[in-house]
């Protein structure tokens, strides 16, 4: 009797899920595609920047255990359109860094094109200057780098007013640059790896402000990919131009008990004062409560997007 009232009340909550998303069963299409995922054998996998680069340290990181091949690409961008057109398997972008905060031009490249999250890899940073050999710190006039090793670095940088930071496309595209201006007054801030790389002279090790500076990336796939060790979920959803909407969005997440681990956002471009939001969930996309949970925001939102399932990257101790 109580086995036959439990398959009941399975099945009725089965219904009211359902229910709650009969208007957009695309997302329901969309999760159920990514629970028969399948793992990819020999993935071809994308980055932003030169060998050296941290992001190609966190790809190598992530597929580490997988006989994978890698591209690099110079621009964010270029890793999202290879990606759409199937040159490549995943994409491993960058997303936020602990001092510095997000990198906005991947969230609003996550909002322009149509690709899911299916991991993440955090990457402890160092950085340190570096420049040819036989230059000394006195000499340096230029230092070249991300914007955001750029901002990373800025206390000690702060020692050396007449240095100029200049901003470049990746710290180890910087190294790159360097090498091949081989130009005693400049130098680049980049890792250790690729300063060696690239033939620089370390001139100053660790200058980055906080010695506990890691990078979060994520991986890009054109499909989703469910696993059942997937304990986290990104959305992106915009709301109604009016009071409380975004509060009563919010709300789903606390009374459906899920831990909200972030929430960023960006403007819409064709919008004036209106915005993307994009939200990380701590929770599996199988779970009731997170579905009940999206079914709610879904309905109240003006655009909704589940944006991916996947495993948190494991904390990081050291």
């Amino acid at each position: 009797m109580e086995e036959n009232n439990y398959k009941g009340i399975r099945e009725q909550l089965k219904v009211s899920i359902e229910n709650l998303y009969m208007g957009d069963l695309q997302i329901l299409d969309a999760i159920e595609k990514g629970l028969q995922y399948k793992p990819k054998q020999m993935p071809q996998v994308g980055y932003q920047g030169v060998i050296g680069s941290f992001s190609e340290d966190a790809a190598t990181r992530y597929f580490k255990d997988q006989d994978a091949s890698y591209t690099r690409y110079d621009e964010f961008e270029e890793v999202f359109e290879a990606l759409v057109r199937g040159e490549i398997d995943y994409g491993v972008l960058p997303i936020e860094n602990s001092y510095t905060g997000e990198v906005l031009e991947v969230y609003d490249l996550i909002g322009h094109y149509n690709l899911y999250i299916v991991g993440e890899e955090i990457v402890r940073v160092t950085h340190h200057l570096a420049g040819v050999q036989g230059s000394k710190i006195e000499e340096i006039e230029e230092v070249y780098s991300h914007p955001q090793a750029l901002g990373q670095c800025k206390q000690y940088l702060r020692q050396y007013p007449y240095i100029q930071s200049i901003p470049y496309a990746n710290t180890a595209m910087a190294a790159q640059y360097i090498e091949q201006l081989d130009n005693k007054h400049k130098a680049a801030i980049c890792s250790e790896k690729a300063a060696n790389l690239y033939n620089l002279s370390i001139l100053q090790r660790g200058i980055n402000t906080k010695s506990n500076n890691y990078t979060r990336f994520i991986i890009l796939s054109k499909t989703m990919q469910i696993l059942p060790e997937c304990d986290k979920v990104s959305i992106a959803f915009t709301t109604k131009h009016e009071s409380g909407a975004l509060y009563h969005i919010l709300a789903h997440f606390a009374y459906n008990g899920l831990n909200l681990l972030k929430i960023q956002s960006r403007p819409m471009k064709d919008k004036s004062w209106h915005y993307y939001f994009f939200v990380d969930l701590e929770g599996h996309l199988e779970d009731a409560n997170m579905l009940i949970a999206l079914g709610k925001v879904s309905k109240e939102s003006e655009y909704f997007s589940i944006l991916g399932g996947y495993r948190q990257s494991k904390k990081v101790t050291y």
